[in-house]
């Protein structure tokens, strides 16, 4: 097989049975490309391989590039992935890359926002007008499900399920999920669905099934709903994007003693690690109030 029928086989897998987004896709087949072209200049065969000679086009890679460690964590995670799919096709018994270790990645926390900060953004969006009403309404289900923004303006009037206060979602690769909503964030969506969202559509709109609508009873783009909320957070002088209602909904819900694995099937995520990374700032939390009341605090020493 030819380098560039192998990366096309490879990709068809991607797509049809890992189902990876088209950015992941486009990653993986291109280090592979550099792979394989790697393998073709030394002499080696892509199923006779072994994992010290993966290490060393890793060095090989790293030292020509200057890579940073995320990336070579990405070469070998591509590695792992192209092996798996040859051992699935029968080329090769075992898989090598999964002998060879990622390198370790300095972990960034997402910014969260305080829960009384939340109420300052939600509160401010709340004015008098039909557009601020669907404003405040749209944020208070963004943070009351930890949805992303994407989801938002793809929910559509048939995706809410008011006997259950839920939501039904679709979020990344076409993954449906069910998430759940508080009674601030309900009492919102009522009042939006009962007294709003009837004169925001137009005549000639009148079967638009999208859940939020524009002032043209259109549905909400992904821009104006940016706009709409960096207007309100730049007045209030936080610094916070939407994406932050997301993870503050998850770091809160850590804090109030949810498990991460209901934290997990809430916001959609299919590898618990992603997940994890919120139980950090619930050590966090922990910590500040062990630090406040611990009869052994450097205040009582």
């Amino acid at each position: 097989m030819t380098t560039d029928s192998i990366i096309s086989d490879f990709s068809d897998y991607l797509i049809y049975e890992r189902r990876l987004s088209d950015k992941t896709r486009e990653a993986y087949s291109r280090e592979l490309k550099n792979y394989l072209l790697y393998l073709s200049r030394h002499n080696l065969q892509v199923d006779k391989i072994l994992p010290s000679q993966m290490e060393e086009y890793l060095i090989a890679r790293k030292n020509e590039s200057s890579l940073e460690n995320g990336t070579i964590s990405r070469i070998v995670a591509t590695l792992r992935t192209f092996y798996k799919y040859l051992e699935s096709k029968e080329y090769i018994d075992s898989n090598p890359a999964t002998l060879v270790d990622r390198p370790r990645i300095h972990e960034h926390l997402p910014k969260i926002l305080s829960e009384s900060d939340v109420d300052r953004i939600l509160d401010a969006m709340k004015t008098d007008d039909d557009l601020g009403i669907r404003d405040w309404c749209l944020f208070e289900v963004i943070y009351s499900s930890g949805l992303r923004i994407s989801e938002a303006v793809s929910l559509d009037l048939s995706s809410y399920l008011e006997d259950e206060n839920s939501m039904r979602v679709f979020g990344k690769r076409g993954k449906e999920r069910v998430v759940f909503l508080g009674e601030r964030a309900k009492d919102a969506l009522n009042l939006y669905l009962s007294d709003v969202r009837p004169r925001l559509l137009s005549k000639k709109n009148k079967k638009e099934p999208a859940l939020f609508i524009n002032r043209r009873g259109e549905r909400m783009t992904r821009q104006a709903m940016h706009k709409r909320y960096h207007e309100v957070v730049e007045r209030l002088g936080l610094d916070a994007t939407v994406h932050t209602l997301r993870h503050s909904f998850a770091s809160h819900m850590m804090m109030n003693g949810a498990d991460v694995r209901s934290v997990q099937e809430m916001l959609g995520h299919s590898d618990i690690r992603t997940t994890q990374i919120y139980t950090h700032f619930n050590t966090s939390s922990l910590l500040s109030l062990f630090d406040k009341f611990s009869p052994l605090s450097d205040d009582d020493i």
